[in-house]
């Protein structure tokens, strides 16, 4: 980069010397035709003027550029932090620098998530790992009788299966966080897939013996990825039947709203806490009331990221010992 700008250095001086050669060559030859003995000196002062003039304003250019450029070589992965704050005009160099000092905000932003994500994925895999490895260790250790090989057997297989799903889980996160290509979006009937959920859903309940109901307006088209927008509200219908109890109840409507579609979950649960409700959707967290509910705390990640790569919001409301209501609010297709 820096040679680039030294070569549109070399351009500027060129072009200025060739200007100046030119204006030289033209007041010599209005001296020479004209005769003009009174203005020579006032002409050749003119020159001279336009000369110094011209040439400090290609220098503080030139030097802006040189400048600009040198600093950007500086700042690699390693001090994303830096920022050129040297440059304090207004002019197109001073927009080229802020410009550049937001891309480092991005990218500095990229790479904290990112580092976080690693460290975040780390720390949910360790717990289940070691638990396994202790589970093998022991049963390996000593003699058991074939129930006790059987327990220790289905303990490790919990523990797979809290990997695998935790492993899913992450996979779907980082599909949802990365943008999609616009050619592989496709229409799709969100009415006739909510009703697919609601039928799910029921048979999810059957156990807890909770009543799902629907409430869904009819032939509601929306553009993106069906299979995906699906796990969005299936997640939040998974997380209203873990919290709501027995014999409780759940409502999932779609409706048309102010030139939008929403898509609200609504369950008769013990609510969320003022202090948890605005971290719910944080990758990896667990309320305070969900120590005893198996679950990665990704669900609700995941779900916000699929309605934000839908163009679409998610919101919740919730009341301690009334319950909560997940709200998807999504564009029409056009």
């Amino acid at each position: 980069m820096v040679q680039r700008f030294s070569s549109l250095k070399s351009r500027l001086f060129l072009w200025y010397i060739a200007s100046l050669l030119l204006m030289a060559f033209f007041i010599i030859l209005i001296i020479h035709v004209f005769a003009i003995n009174n203005g020579a000196y006032f002409l050749i002062l003119l020159f001279l003027t336009l000369s110094v003039l011209g040439f400090t304003i290609i220098y503080k250019i030139t030097k802006s550029l040189t400048y600009l450029a040198t600093r950007m070589k500086m700042i690699s992965s390693k001090n994303l932090n830096e920022r050129i704050l040297d440059i304090e005009s207004h002019d197109e160099i001073g927009e080229l620098a802020l410009s550049f000092n937001e891309l480092l905000n991005r990218l500095h932003e990229a790479f904290r998530r990112e580092q976080q994500f690693i460290a975040d994925v780390a720390h949910e895999l360790k717990t289940p790992l070691a638990t396994l490895r202790s589970t093998l260790e022991i049963t390996l250790n000593q003699k058991r009788n074939v129930d006790e090989y059987q327990n220790a057997i289905k303990e490790a297989l919990d523990e797979t299966h809290q990997l695998s799903s935790t492993l899913k889980n992450v996979l779907d996160l980082a599909w949802s966080e990365t943008p999609q290509e616009q050619k592989n979006v496709k229409r799709f009937n969100l009415t006739l897939l909510t009703e697919e959920l609601v039928e799910t859903a029921q048979k999810m309940a059957m156990k807890k013996k909770i009543v799902v109901s629907g409430n869904i307006d009819e032939n509601i088209i929306l553009f993106g990825f069906k299979d995906k927008f699906g796990r969005a509200i299936l997640n939040l219908i998974d997380n209203a039947i873990k919290y709501t109890p027995s014999q409780g109840k759940i409502e999932i409507s779609l409706k048309k709203e102010n030139g939008k579609v929403a898509v609200k979950i609504h369950d008769t649960g013990p609510g969320i806490s003022k202090q948890d409700l605005p971290h719910i959707f944080d990758r990896f967290y667990r309320g305070s009331s969900t120590e005893k509910i198996f679950g990665s705390g990704l669900g609700l990640a995941i779900s916000k990221a699929i309605v934000v790569s839908h163009h679409g919001e998610i919101e919740v409301k919730s009341k301690i010992g009334q319950g909560t209501t997940f709200t998807l609010s999504l564009p029409l297709a056009s």
